[in-house]
């Protein structure tokens, strides 16, 4: 139950983890969702590749816990046809990363505070990398009332390019309601970047499932291909419903086969200062992925 907390923000746009204990995870995947039509005429496809890690730099189980943590992910959009969006071919590559600090505190009996700040950038290959940086935060606290619960409250904030940076409440939560089941808002190996639940199945020592939704909002600057949008604001949406099946295979490597549907989809171009240019939703989007974790 203890090993991590999450944090998770309702109605918001960021979902941060961190493994809070002294063993400090690396994984990498490999996601593809399957063409779909968009609006307007044209289709989409994605690719997605993704590492992410921690080290810890100070751990007193007992009473603090001080992790630095990255993370990068290379999406590739593969827009065809002539339609009203995807005719303007509006990005290609998309890069974005974190360096941010995890800190956990334990200040009381059952309690802990933690906070997790970080800088991110979000650009198109060929944005202006200073046009790209934005900064989050997040801090909270968790009481554990049983070995089987662990809930608490706290609050985010999340910088957006040309847009009002969000300030919202998040929320802990991990209840084994059940032998061998979970309910959690805990990580789910990279499978999305938003916030959601996931329910697991513990189906034997070495092999889990998990089921979730997540809603997920991607917002990244653009480089000058376009004339109208030239450093304009690409925006991605989505509310991704996934399965997961992970096989510890030894002790420290554990591999997962990720499959799902997007759902509620659309896509967003806003010029330099974030006017609207145009929108288009797309359709449901089936996806298939692999993640690899290991753990020092």
């Amino acid at each position: 139950m203890k090993n991590f907390i999450f944090s998770c923000a309702l109605g918001a746009s960021l979902c941060s983890a961190v493994q809070a204990t002294e063993i400090a995870p690396f994984q990498t995947g490999y996601i593809y969702d399957l063409p779909a039509d968009v609006d307007g005429g044209g289709d989409l496809s994605k690719q997605l590749f993704y590492i992410s890690g921690g080290a810890p730099l100070y751990n007193n189980e007992d009473n603090l816990f001080v992790a630095l943590t990255a993370s990068y992910q290379l999406h590739s959009y593969n827009f065809s046809g002539d339609g009203n969006f995807t005719g303007l071919d509006p990005w290609n590559e998309v890069n974005t990363g974190s360096l941010g600090a995890f800190i956990r505190w334990g200040f009381a009996e059952n309690w802990e505070l933690f906070a997790l700040p970080s800088i991110r950038t979000n650009g198109e290959s060929g944005a202006n990398f200073s046009d790209t940086l934005t900064g989050s935060a997040l801090l909270g606290a968790s009481y554990t009332f049983s070995d089987t619960l662990t809930i608490g409250p706290g609050i985010g904030y999340v910088g957006q390019l040309e847009d009002s940076a969000s300030v919202f409440p998040i929320i802990i939560i991990d209840w084994q309601f059940a032998e061998n089941w979970s309910l959690t808002t805990g990580p789910v190996v990279g499978a999305s970047l938003g916030p959601g639940l996931a329910i697991r199945w513990e189906i034997q020592d070495d092999l889990r499932f998990t089921f979730g939704a997540r809603s997920e909002r991607m917002r990244f600057r653009l480089d000058d291909s376009i004339d109208s949008a030239q450093q304009g604001i690409g925006e991605d949406n989505s509310i991704p419903v996934f399965g997961i099946l992970t096989w510890q295979a030894t002790e420290h490597f554990q591999t997962s086969f990720i499959a799902g549907v997007g759902f509620a989809n659309d896509l967003v171009l806003d010029d330099s200062s974030g006017h609207r240019i145009s929108r288009e939703d797309y359709d449901p989007a089936p996806f298939v992925g692999l993640n690899l974790g290991y753990t020092f």
